[in-house]
C-alpha cells in the first residue's frame, strides 16, 4: 500500500481479506485519512466514486523510501472516519459518513452487552457495510482478539474455523445472517459457538430456532441501518419483541418508529425510520418497512433503482419490482413492454430474461437481480387504476401453487372478460403427459376457465356438463394466451387463444335453480 506523498483526504477501499483490510484502514486512520466503504465492486460503482476520492487502496504503484512514509497524527473523535454507502428513497446511493464518536459509541455498548473475554469472532458477512465492519472488524480488533472471514460464508468453512478456534481453547462468537442462517446444512458437524449474531434482515423464527438447534448457541438479532448504526436486539426464540440498545431512546407514538441515539451524527435529534412498529410490554414489534427498499440475503436493495434500470433498457416501458418475502429471499418484477416485445412462448422468454438479466448484471450486484420475472402489456392495477401490492403479487402465485397458470392480468368490454396467462414450466399437470413432449391435459384447460369464471361472474351454480368443447391446437409450457370468457343464462363459454391460433374453446353450463319436487 501507497500513502506516503498522496494528499490527505478520503481514499477508497475494497478488499476481500479482513486482515490486509483492517491494515488499510488503519493506515488511513493514522495518517488522518477517511475510508471510502462501496457496498459492491461492480466497475459502475467505482467509476462513479473515482472523482470523490484522492486514491484507492490496495494501490500498486512504485514503493517509496522510508524518508517518504507519513506522518502519524492523533485521531481527532468529531473527524470522519468511514464513508457508507446505503440506497436512499429515490433509488440512488446516498453517502453515509460515519466519525469516530459515533463508531467508538456503538463498539462501548456491544463490548457491554456481549464482551469477547479472549474469545475469537468468525464473520461469514462483508465488512464494507457497517454491520460487518462493526461486529467483525472492528470489536474484535479493539479488544485484540483473533478474527477472520471472507471464505467462511460457506457453511462447511465456517464449520471448519468454529473448530479450530474450539481446539485452540477460543469461545467463539460468530457473525452471520438471515440468507447464510437459513441455510446452514444438517450434515454437517458443528462445534458450538459461544453466540451468534444476524442482521441486515429479521431472521424466520423456524430459522432461528433450527439453528440454535443445529448449532447449540443462541441466536442474537441486531436491528438497525447504515445511516442509525444499531437500534435493538433480540433473542427470537425467547421473544419476539426488539430491546433497545444502551442509550438508544425510541418513540412508537404514530406506528413509525423515531430514535435518539448516541451513533447518529446528531445525538440530539430524533431520527424517523422507514419501518412500521408497534409496541409491546419488553420493547416493540417490527411489522414491516414503508418505503421501496427490501432486505435481500442481508443488503439493503432500493427497488426502486432496480425499476430504475430496467426503464433505460429500450424495449421497456415500466415496470414494479417487489420483495415476494419467499424463503430464498429473492426478488420478482413485473415487466410492461410493447405487445410486440413480449415473449410469447419458452423459447423467447427464457432469451428475454436472459438478455435483461445481463443489462442489470452491469449496474447491480447479483442479490439484487430479480430471479423471477413476469411480462405484461400493461402494470395490472386495482378499480382506480393504482397500482396494488396485492394484484401485482397475485403474478407470482403460482410459485405457491403449481396447479395454476400464471396470472398476469385481466380486462373487460362489452360483457367479455378476457384474462392473461402463462403455462408454468413447472406446472403440475406437464407431469407424464408427456414425459419427452409436455404438454397441458385438455382438461386441465376446462378446469382453469371454470375457476377463473367463478373469480369474474360468481357462483355460477353447480357444474352440469360441458358442451361443444373443442382442442385445435397443443399448449406447451411457457406459451402465453388469452382466456376469453362470456356470460349465458345456462352457463359460460370460453376460448383459449395465443398468437398461434385458437387452443381450445367450449361451453360449460351450471344449475343455477333447484327443481321441484
Amino acid at each position: 500500500m501507497w500513502l506516503a506523498t498522496q494528499p490527505m483526504g478520503r481514499w477508497l477501499v475494497i478488499e476481500p481479506d479482513p486482515h490486509a483490510f483492517a491494515a488499510a484502514l488503519l493506515a488511513l486512520w493514522e495518517t488522518g485519512r477517511s475510508a471510502v466503504l462501496p457496498g459492491d465492486d461492480r466497475p459502475q460503482t467505482l467509476a462513479s466514486l473515482a472523482p470523490l476520492v484522492e486514491g484507492s487502496l490496495p494501490s500498486t504503484p512504485p514503493q517509496p523510501n522510508r524518508g517518504q512514509l507519513p506522518t502519524l497524527v492523533p485521531i481527532d473523535p468529531e473527524a470522519e472516519a468511514v464513508v457508507l454507502y446505503t440506497s436512499g428513497s429515490t433509488g440512488k446511493p446516498v453517502m453515509q459518513p460515519k466519525r469516530f464518536r459515533q463508531l467508538t459509541s456503538e463498539l462501548d455498548r456491544q463490548a457491554k452487552l456481549w464482551p469477547l473475554d479472549g474469545g475469537a469472532v468468525v464473520s461469514q458477512v462483508s465488512h464494507q457495510h457497517i454491520y460487518g465492519l462493526l461486529t467483525g472488524i472492528l470489536h474484535p480488533l479493539c479488544h485484540g482478539v483473533p478474527f477472520c472471514g471472507d471464505e467462511n460464508r460457506y457453511p462447511e468453512a465456517m464449520a471448519e474455523r468454529l473448530i479450530e478456534a474450539s481446539d485452540a481453547g477460543l469461545a467463539v462468537r460468530l457473525v452471520s445472517s438471515p440468507a447464510q442462517l437459513s441455510r446452514l446444512p444438517d450434515h454437517l458437524s458443528w462445534q458450538a459457538p459461544a453466540m451468534v449474531f444476524s442482521s441486515g434482515a429479521p431472521l424466520a423464527l423456524h430459522d432461528a430456532k433450527r439453528c440454535e438447534r443445529l448449532i447449540g448457541a443462541p441466536v442474537i438479532e441486531l436491528y438497525g441501518s447504515t445511516e442509525t448504526g444499531g437500534i435493538a436486539h433480540r433473542r427470537q426464540t425467547q421473544t419476539e419483541a426488539w430491546t433497545p440498545l444502551p442509550d438508544v431512546e425510541i418513540a412508537l407514538g404514530d406506528g413509525t418508529l423515531a430514535l435518539r441515539s448516541p451513533f447518529l451524527a446528531t445525538p440530539s435529534e430524533w431520527w424517523q425510520q422507514a419501518d412500521r412498529v408497534e409496541p409491546c410490554p419488553e420493547g416493540f414489534r417490527l411489522l414491516g418497512r414503508t418505503d421501496r427498499l427490501a432486505k435481500i440475503s442481508g443488503k439493503r436493495i432500493s427497488l426502486t433503482a432496480i425499476e430504475r434500470h430496467l426503464c433505460q433498457y429500450e424495449a421497456i416501458e415500466d415496470a414494479h419490482c417487489l420483495d415476494l418475502e419467499r424463503r430464498d429471499g429473492r426478488l420478482g418484477v413485473v415487466v410492461a413492454m410493447a405487445l410486440d416485445a413480449l415473449p410469447q412462448d419458452h423459447a423467447s422468454r427464457r432469451a428475454q430474461v436472459a438478455t435483461l438479466r445481463a443489462h442489470l448484471a452491469t449496474l447491480l450486484e447479483p442479490v439484487a437481480i430479480p430471479r423471477y420475472w413476469r411480462f405484461v402489456q400493461t402494470l395490472p392495477t386495482n378499480s382506480q387504476g393504482k397500482r396494488d401490492h396485492t394484484i401485482l403479487k397475485r403474478t407470482f402465485d403460482d410459485l405457491d401453487d403449481d396447479r395454476l397458470a400464471r396470472w398476469l392480468g385481466a380486462r373487460a368490454h362489452d360483457g367479455k372478460h378476457v384474462i392473461t396467462l402463462e403455462v408454468p414450466e413447472r406446472l403440475r399437470y406437464l407431469q407424464g403427459h408427456f414425459d419427452e413432449f409436455p404438454l397441458v391435459p385438455g382438461v386441465v384447460m376446462v378446469q382453469w376457465a371454470i375457476r377463473h369464471a367463478h373469480e369474474v361472474f360468481g357462483q355460477l351454480g353447480a357444474f352440469r356438463g360441458v358442451d361443444r368443447l373443442k382442442f385445435q391446437k397443443i399448449l406447451l409450457p411457457g406459451q402465453r394466451l388469452a382466456l376469453s370468457l362470456e356470460r349465458r343464462a345456462d352457463g359460460i363459454t370460453f376460448g383459449f387463444d395465443s398468437n398461434q391460433g385458437r387452443h381450445a374453446s367450449g361451453r360449460v353450463r351450471f344449475t343455477t335453480e333447484s327443481r321441484d319436487d
